[in-house]
């Protein structure tokens, strides 16, 4: 075991807190987040297009599933 307990905060270290920042600085910083934020929405919209256009596999009918009621086939 450890000197400090994980439950027990340390009192030589402070709580981790954002700087303080005018207005104008802060509005920067969301603007630039939100540009990030639009490019992060497009990647993953063309990424979910790109899976929607991934080709078909055809899949045996036969193939037995395990469904509510005991094994059933498609």
């Amino acid at each position: 075991m450890t000197e400090h307990d994980s439950s027990t905060p340390d009192p030589d270290r402070a709580p981790a807190r954002p700087p303080v920042a005018d207005r104008a600085a802060f509005e920067a910083e969301v603007a630039s987040l939100r540009l990030r934020e639009k490019a992060h929405t497009r990647e993953g919209d063309a990424i979910a297009a790109a899976r929607r256009r991934l080709p078909m596999v055809e899949v045996d009918a036969t193939l037995e599933l395990t469904g509510p009621d005991g094994p059933v086939t498609l």
